[in-house]
């Protein structure tokens, strides 16, 4: 394959995806679809943290780790604040692994 067929494939879908979303941004989106689009971040952010939590090894072989992430959510989901949270999964998973040894 030509590269710069590639390169210039590549370009135009990123050209193509940015003035799609500049177009859409321009304009006042249905709530509904609003609403669908502020569950994205979460929905990658779960999609990129939980296989290694739960399946470090390519199994589903929850561990401390996962013990740790479920006390941080709890921390996450009551408080709404990222400090709170990430300093409560760190010394959790910590205090977890002195435990356990």
């Amino acid at each position: 394959m030509d590269p710069y067929g590639v390169i210039l494939g590549m370009a135009l879908a990123t050209y193509a995806t940015r003035a799609l979303a500049i177009f859409l941004l321009s304009r006042r989106l249905p709530p509904l679809l609003e609403r669908f689009l502020g569950h994205i971040p979460a929905a990658v952010f779960a999609a990129l943290a939980l296989p290694p939590v739960v399946a470090p090894e390519g199994t589903f072989a929850p561990g401390l780790p996962a013990a740790a992430a479920t006390v941080a959510a709890a921390v996450a989901w009551r408080t709404r604040q990222v400090l709170p949270t990430i300093l409560t999964g760190m010394g959790s998973y910590w205090l977890l692994r002195w435990i356990v040894g």
